[in-house]
C-alpha cells in the first residue's frame, strides 16, 4: 500500500555518523527520513581556516579496516583492493613504525608516542628512570593480554564486529572470555602520581570515558592501539559524512531541519507519533532511532520515560568538551610540539577550569584547514558549566604556557562557535561517566532499548570513539534489516 504523507518506515532524530549510517543502509529501500537540528553545525570556517571540533583523538585518526568496512557496508566507490588501500594508509616521513601518534605533557615530562615499542621505552625511561623496571613488566602484562585479544579477534564469528560481543547470556557463555578482570586503578596504585596521570590522560583522550575503574582489558585495548593497527589519512569525519550523506541522497532517503520534537508517542499497535516544535501536523513512523546524546532528550517520551531513564544512569556526561579555535603562523609551534596532544598544568588540581586541554593541529602544508605559512589550532577543555569567561581564562593561561610567545603569533581566537553550539540538543562533545563494572565488549547502553525504538551514537561504545559509532550504525542497520527481510 502507498503510504500516507508524513508517515516514514524509519525516522532518525539527529545527524550523528551512526544515525546516518542506518539511514544510508535502509534508504534504498525503505521509507526514511532524518531530522536535522536547524541550529547546530558540525564544524566552523573563518578566514581561510577550518575547524572540526573533537571529542577524543581517535575522531582525528581515522582506522583504515574500519572505513573500508564501512565503505562495503554501504557501496560507496572506496573499494579494499591493494591498490586503493595503499592510497589511503597514512603516509609519514622516515620509517612508518617510527611515526608518532600524539604527545602528553606533563608539568615536568613531555612523552612522545611513538608506534614503535622500543622507540617508545626509550621515552619512557628517559621520563620516568626511576620506574624504569616497574613500567616495563606493566607493558609486558598489556602485551599479553593484547595478544589474548588478536586471538579473540581471529575466532570471532564473521558477523559480528570485534571487539563487540553480543550481549545474549548464550552467546556471551558460548564465546567465553580469559581475559583478566582486574581494574586499572589496583594496577597502578603502586606507581608514581605522575606515570599513573600519564595513564589516565592516555585513556581519556582516547575514548569519551573517564572512570577510576577501567578494566586491565578495555586500558590494553586503548594503549595499543597503535602499534598494528593501520590509519587512513586522506579523509576526516565531516567529509567522510558527506560523502555517506551523498549516498543517502542517491538513494531516497530525506531530510528535514527541524528546531527539536516536543514529544514522541508510543501507540499500542507499534506506531510512533512525533510532534515537532513551531510546527503543525505530526510524523509517524514504524521505528524510531534516536541519534543524539541522550541525556539531552529528557522528557521525550511523556510517561513513558522510564523506558530511556535506566540508561541514562549507566552512562552520564563527566563534563562538556568545548573548544576554542585558534588560527596561528607557524613560528609560534615549539619544537618537537606534535599535531596531537593532552597536555595537564597542575596534578593536583580537577581537569575542569582549562587544567587539562586536548590540543589539534593541522598539518603544515595543508592548506584545506590554514592558508600557507600558517596552522589551525583547535583546543578541546572540560568545562564543568561554570563562569565562562574563568573557563577562557584559564584556558589561555594553560596555552601561553605551552606555546611560548603565542600571543605575538595569533591571528584570531575564536569561542563564538562553542558559545552558539553548545547549547544544541545534537552537540555531541562530553566526557562520560560509566557506572562500574560495565562488560565494555557488550557496550555501555544497548542499540535497541525496546522493541521498535533504537539508539545508535557515542554512549553504545564510548570507549571505542569513532570506531564505536560506525559499529553501532553497522550493529542497528543490520538488525533493522534483518526485520524487514
Amino acid at each position: 500500500m502507498k503510504r500516507q504523507a508524513n508517515e516514514y518506515e524509519l525516522i532518525v532524530l539527529g545527524t550523528g555518523l551512526a544515525g546516518l549510517i542506518v539511514g544510508t543502509l535502509l534508504s534504498e529501500n525503505h521509507e526514511v527520513l532524518i531530522l536535522k537540528e536547524r541550529k547546530f553545525r558540525s564544524f566552523h570556517t573563518k578566514e581561510g581556516y577550518r575547524f572540526l571540533p573533537f571529542s577524543n583523538f581517535q575522531e582525528k585518526r581515522l582506522k583504515l579496516n574500519i572505513i573500508l568496512k564501512l565503505a562495503q557496508a554501504l557501496g560507496l566507490s572506496l573499494s579494499s583492493g591493494d591498490r586503493e588501500k595503499e592510497k589511503w594508509v597514512q603516509s609519514t616521513p622516515g620509517k612508518p613504525k617510527e611515526k608518532v601518534s600524539s604527545q602528553v605533557i606533563l608539568p615536568k615530562a613531555r612523552i612522545d608516542l611513538f608506534c614503535k615499542p622500543s622507540l617508545f621505552k626509550t621515552e619512557l625511561e628517559r621520563e620516568f628512570p626511576r620506574e624504569t623496571a616497574q613500567i616495563e613488566t606493566f607493558y609486558q602484562e598489556m602485551r599479553q593480554i593484547r595478544q589474548l585479544l588478536e586471538a579473540m579477534r581471529a575466532k570471532a564469528s564473521p558477523e559480528l564486529f570485534f571487539p563487540v560481543m553480543a550481549r545474549s547470556l548464550i552467546k556471551r557463555w558460548l564465546m567465553f572470555e580469559t581475559l583478566p578482570k582486574g581494574r586499572m586503578d589496583e594496577r597502578l596504585s603502586l606507581f608514581s602520581k605522575e606515570f599513573r596521570e600519564f595513564i589516565q590522560l592516555q585513556l581519556i583522550s582516547l575514548g569519551n570515558l573517564h572512570s577510576d575503574q577501567l578494566s586491565i582489558s578495555l586500558a590494553t585495548h586503548l594503549l595499543l592501539n597503535d602499534e598494528q593497527d593501520e590509519w587512513a589519512s586522506e579523509m576526516d569525519i565531516e567529509k567522510l559524512r558527506e560523502t555517506i550523506f551523498g549516498k543517502y541522497f542517491e538513494s531516497g532517503g530525506r531530510v528535514e531541519e527541524i528546531d527539536g520534537v516536543e514529544k514522541v508517542e508510543m501507540r499500542w499497535r507499534r506506531e510512533f507519533i512525533l510532534s515537532i516544535k513551531g510546527r503543525q501536523g505530526l510524523l509517524r513512523s514504524n521505528l524510531i532511532l534516536l541519534n543524539s546524546p541522550l541525556h539531552r532528550l529528557s522528557n521525550l517520551l511523556g510517561r513513558r520515560e522510564k523506558v530511556l531513564s535506566p540508561w541514562r544512569e549507566k552512562v552520564k556526561p563527566r563534563s562538556m568538551l568545548i573548544p576554542l579555535f585558534l588560527g596561528i603562523r607557524e613560528k609560534a609551534l615549539p619544537v618537537g610540539m606534535r599535531d596531537l596532544l593532552v597536555s595537564i598544568l597542575d596534578l593536583n588540581k580537577p581537569y575542569e577550569g582549562g587544567n587539562v586541554l586536548f590540543i589539534s593541529i593541522s598539518r603544515k602544508g595543508d592548506e584545506t584547514d590554514a592558508p600557507e605559512g600558517k596552522r589551525a589550532l583547535i583546543v578541546q577543555s572540560l568545562w564543568d558549566q561554570n563562569s565562562f569567561t574563568e573557563h577562557q581564562k584559564g584556558v589561555m593561561e594553560h596555552l601561553y604556557r605551552l606555546f611560548p610567545f603565542l600571543e605575538k603569533h595569533i591571528e584570531f581566537a575564536d569561542w563564538s562557535w562553542a558559545e552558539e553550539q553548545s547549547s544544541c540538543w545534537s552537540y555531541p562533545h562530553f566526557l562520560y561517566e560509566a557506572t562500574p563494572g560495565f562488560r565494555w565488549r557488550e557496550g555501555v547502553i544497548p542499540t535497541r532499548i525496546t522493541k521498535n525504538l533504537y539508539f545508535s551514537g557515542k554512549e553504545n561504545f564510548p570507549y571505542l570513539g569513532l570506531e564505536g559509532e560506525v559499529l553501532s550504525g553497522l550493529m542497528v542497520g543490520q538488525e533493522i534489516l534483518k526485520k524487514y527481510s
